[in-house]
Formats: structure tokens, C-alpha cells, sequence
């Protein structure tokens, strides 16, 4: 849950910390940690070294970013494509 507070420290959205058992019984408490930004390697790259420095540090694991697509032509008018053009990845 440290992990969780700091992420969100630095400016990520994170979900609520839930317990989870996994395959082989054991439970562990997960979150997801969540940023939008442009499709951009560099910015991806930026990000998931400062979250994976985030996990060394708390020891937790850390499974990777995932990204989903946003329907250009979809109805939900809250989402602008707004690309940041100073935004360098990094959370603060």
C-alpha cells in the first residue's frame, strides 16, 4: 500500500489496494497505476522506468503498462485528444 500512496505522490491515478488470490493460493494486495499520455515511446519508457525504480523500492512487483484503445468517433465528449507536448513522462 506504500507503493500505492507514493505513486499517487507523484501525480499517477491509483485504484484502491485489493486483496487477490492467485494460482497457487497465496493472496496479495494489487492496484493499478494509471497515467494518460500520447502513444509515445519516450514517454512510455520514462514512465515505466520511474515505476519500476517505485518497486524496487517498496519490493513489489511490478507486470508492465498496458494501454487501450479510445474510440475517435465515440460518444463520451469528456476525453479530448490533447497531446501535451512538454510532458516528458515523468510524474512529479
Amino acid at each position: 500500500e506504500k507503493a500505492a500512496v507514493e505513486a499517487f505522490k507523484l501525480g499517477y491515478e491509483v485504484t484502491d489496494p485489493e486483496e487477490l488470490e492467485v494460482e497457487d493460493g497465496d493472496i496479495v494486495i494489487c492496484c493499478d497505476i494509471l497515467s494518460e499520455c500520447a502513444l509515445n515511446a519516450d514517454l512510455i519508457d520514462a514512465q515505466v522506468e520511474q515505476l519500476m525504480t517505485l518497486a524496487e523500492k517498496f519490493d513489489v512487483e511490478y507486470d508492465g503498462w498496458g494501454t487501450y484503445f479510445e474510440d475517435p468517433n465515440g460518444e463520451d465528449g469528456d476525453d479530448e485528444d490533447f497531446v501535451d507536448e512538454d510532458d516528458d513522462g515523468i510524474r512529479h
